[in-house]
């Protein structure tokens, strides 16, 4: 069977934006080269004037969704950056993480959607050239291997802040090297295809060498894009909640331990021939967690007894960091659930297609379009996401608006 494939409409989505033709073979038997690879837009020329109509409303409804996931993608992810940018305590290593993915969801938006447009129009000539070529759909592949990479490194970032809060953030150098991190392991997965890309009769088309290699590649990617990333947030994610859910056990216990109320703190505070000190000893959530460690506790000795208090004010201070945490959690776990979510109908159909009956399926072309809109819609939800869950990244949302409007109205 031949496996020489072409960028087309039906809106291969593959390397999570990339364009491929299908193939529908007469026959299982040695064809010559190209000679059975047929777009699904031919096929639809010789259905009834029905389905033509049919067809078009769905390329009109496909088209006004691009246009929305377009406005909401570039407006939402560059507020965003503006927000992180212009807000002097949001401007930390973990939040350059998420400036990292916002720019990954952006340039998908910037770069991806216009493009898909025009090839639709022009499709099956490829306008663009030889050396676009071998840029766009890798580009497109790119980016969403991008945000798949950041997506782990920040599960990674808030595991390591959970679990072992004694060791340092990430400094900038660290994170910096992170980042860069993330794009060189991106462009070094669309290298292949990269290869695989050529000019043929005026049309940009994927040819491998063997036939094995594009399933291979297909069942790679879905590895390095979708399996081995999701199951990394998932452990570290799963570890979190555990953590979090230990340490607001222990929240719990240590005030009743501490008193559970002002006076029972005052008492030991304010005993007659007590020493006051800073207690040497962390407390039970001290030395299950080190961040928790700056809860007070005084020691007071008195006729050899030593009674220790954790001072419930500190206490709430405590259980408002661990709340502030937990949201901050549910917020990231929101957005790697999108994206498994956004992801997934791509990521069925092309496995699907390489390794299974879905080159045959006659309703092919509907869910590859439905695939490549989910995966677009996956560049505009976080934005959303954060204005919902998180107060400070609303409130930089409102304030940049908000000052946008007021110039708008001065000029």
């Amino acid at each position: 069977m031949s496996q020489n494939f072409e960028p087309s409409t039906a809106n291969k989505i593959k390397r999570d934006l990339v364009h491929k033709k299908t193939e529908l073979h007469s026959s299982f038997g040695t064809q010559s080269q190209y000679s059975t690879v047929l777009r699904f837009n031919s096929v639809m020329e010789n259905s009834t004037e029905t389905g033509k109509t049919a067809m078009t409303a769905l390329q009109l409804t496909e088209y006004t969704f691009f246009a929305v996931i377009f406005i909401f993608a570039v407006t939402g992810n560059t507020l965003v950056c503006l927000v992180i940018a212009q807000t002097p305590r949001m401007r930390t290593t973990r939040n350059f993480l998420l400036v990292n993915l916002a720019i990954s969801d952006l340039m998908v938006a910037l770069f991806c959607i216009p493009f898909d447009v025009v090839l639709k129009v022009t499709s099956p000539v490829w306008p663009l050239g030889e050396a676009l070529c071998k840029v766009v759909w890798p580009a497109m592949t790119l980016f969403t291997n991008c945000s798949a990479a950041t997506l782990a490194a920040i599960s990674y970032d808030r595991y390591r802040a959970v679990i072992y809060p004694w060791k340092p953030r990430f400094t900038t150098v660290q994170t910096s090297i992170i980042i860069s991190s993330t794009w060189l392991m991106s462009l070094l997965l669309v290298l292949p295809y990269i290869l695989a890309l050529k000019m043929v009769e005026g049309e940009c088309r994927e040819d491998w060498p063997v036939p094995v290699a594009v399933k291979l590649y297909t069942l790679g990617l879905f590895v390095f894009q979708y399996a081995l990333p999701l199951s990394i947030i998932g452990f570290a994610y799963f570890m979190v909640a555990l953590k979090l859910r230990e340490q607001a056990s222990i929240l719990a216990r240590n005030r009743k331990a501490s008193g559970i109320s002002e006076s029972a703190y005052e008492k030991a505070k304010n005993a007659g021939s007590s020493q006051y000190m800073e207690s040497a000893m962390e407390s039970e959530l001290a030395s299950n967690d080190p961040s928790f460690a700056n809860s007070t506790q005084m020691s007071v000795i008195n006729n050899k007894t030593k009674f220790t208090a954790s001072k419930p004010s500190n206490t709430r201070k405590e259980e408002k960091r661990l709340q502030r945490s937990t949201k901050i959690i549910k917020m990231l776990v929101s957005v790697v659930l999108l994206y498994a979510i956004c992801l997934l109908p791509n990521q069925v159909v092309w496995l699907w297609y390489e390794f299974g009956s879905g080159a045959n399926w006659p309703h092919l072309s509907t869910f590859l379009t439905f695939g490549s809109l989910m995966v677009y819609v996956n560049s505009c939800v976080n934005p959303l996401l954060y204005a919902g869950m998180n107060d400070e990244f609303r409130k930089g949302f409102a304030r940049i608006l908000r000052c946008q409007c007021n110039n708008g109205r001065s000029t």
